[in-house]
């Protein structure tokens, strides 16, 4: 029978490579379609503000639904408008359809983590979330290479169909899914108010805010920053940022390791400082060789804290689990688009390194502060037998 783990997990590789894949393909996308590529690159903007303000509505929906019956209805959308997107004959066109294929596609990495802590015991439910962080990262290197050779050697609007058409194969397979896998949760459980006056709640949100406000924020401009340390070009650039991708994947490969080592605050504690350190270690001015280790090592921080920060949002509420994660993705977001916001006058006056302090002291702050707060369930011994409708193995053991 179907693992819908494996099923979920193969839709967030292709929801992934298309979170990313204009990027490179930008300047070709602007050519064909007649218009410059800060108009095209709308089209990046919708997608992410209707995949993160989507979250509002998925939750809810998935809490009253299922998490399956809304993940593969929100599958077909995101494969028919990225078959669209690879047709828009205008930029008004491509914009709309990528617009509607973001609120689509927002649904299914975070419904497949909430579907992660529905049907994973608590105690390995972070090994599955560092596999999730594996299969993202990857996918998201993948879509660089894979975006500017399609580009040049074929055709930009090929690669959008090709992919579109990958994605049902996933979709079309949960339909045969049965058993708890497709059953919906136990109802609408809390409200968004009574999860907002959780205080274990809020300190979650807040830390998840924070994450994405001080690391992606400083992120969105390390590009610009090598390049005007270091005079490295946009080949290089990317490149020696790929190095972030490893660390998050070696340190997604190795969590069962390392879960096995470090305690849950433990792990949230050295997320914090691997970030926070990395960050600062910019400021002086190092060897080029810093800014290698610094990816690296930022990575692997992200992996730590980031998956403890994902394992609490899934115990924050177990009647209304798609709701409160929604938050939590809602939170996430808005901290990413208002770092990139607030860095931006410092970035402007050239003063990165005021931005790295900021960051890397914010980042580390962030990982004790988590560190100290409650965390989630006593831990549980691992699951043996499998629940229905897994395909006859333990909840993540296909992975």
């Amino acid at each position: 029978m179907l693992n819908p783990l494996t099923l979920l997990f193969m839709l967030t590789f292709l929801v992934s490579v298309d979170m990313r894949i204009l990027t490179p393909v930008l300047p070709s996308i602007s050519l064909s379609l007649g218009s410059s590529a800060g108009t095209v690159g709308l089209a990046m903007t919708t997608y992410a503000i209707a995949y993160g303000t989507g979250q509002l509505f998925y939750g809810p929906l998935s809490d009253r639904l299922g998490r399956i019956p809304v993940v593969r209805a929100a599958g077909i959308g995101f494969a028919v408008f990225t078959f669209l997107s690879g047709l828009a004959a205008t930029t008004g066109q491509f914009i709309a359809v990528r617009l509607l294929a973001g609120a689509f596609a927002g649904a299914v990495i975070p419904l497949t983590l909430v579907f992660i802590g529905d049907t994973v015991a608590y105690d390995r439910r972070q090994i599955v979330l560092g596999f999730l962080s594996v299969t993202s990262s990857a996918a998201m290197a993948f879509s660089a290479s894979l975006g500017g050779t399609v580009a040049h050697f074929i055709s930009w609007r090929w690669m959008l169909v090709g992919y579109s058409v990958l994605a049902l194969v996933p979709v079309a397979l949960m339909w045969r899914l049965k058993g708890t896998a497709v059953r919906g949760a136990s109802g609408s459980g809390e409200g968004y108010g009574h999860i907002l006056h959780n205080h274990r709640a809020l300190l979650i949100f807040v830390a998840v805010f924070l994450e994405g406000f001080l690391l992606w924020g400083g992120m969105n401009y390390i590009g610009a920053f090598a390049m005007a340390r270091y005079g490295f070009d946009q080949f290089t650039i990317g490149l020696l940022i790929a190095f972030f991708g490893i660390g998050t994947m070696a340190g997604g490969l190795f969590m069962g390791r390392i879960r096995s080592i470090l305690s849950e605050k433990g792990l949230a504690a050295w997320g914090g400082a691997l970030m926070g350190l990395p960050y600062l270690a910019l400021i002086p001015r190092w060897p080029a060789g810093t800014f290698v280790a610094a990816m690296l090592i930022l990575g692997l921080g992200f992996v730590f804290l980031h998956t403890t920060l994902q394992l609490r949002g899934t115990e924050i509420s177990a009647a209304a689990r798609g709701k409160a994660f929604s938050l939590f993705i809602f939170c996430l977001f808005t901290g990413i688009s208002a770092g990139s916001a607030g860095f931006a006058p410092l970035v402007d006056a050239g003063r990165y390194e005021a931005m790295y302090a900021i960051a890397g002291v914010g980042l580390i702050a962030v990982g004790l502060m988590t560190a100290s707060a409650p965390g989630g369930q006593k831990e549980e011994r691992p699951r043996t037998e499998p629940r229905e409708g897994q395909g006859g193995h333990p909840a993540g053991s296909c992975l």
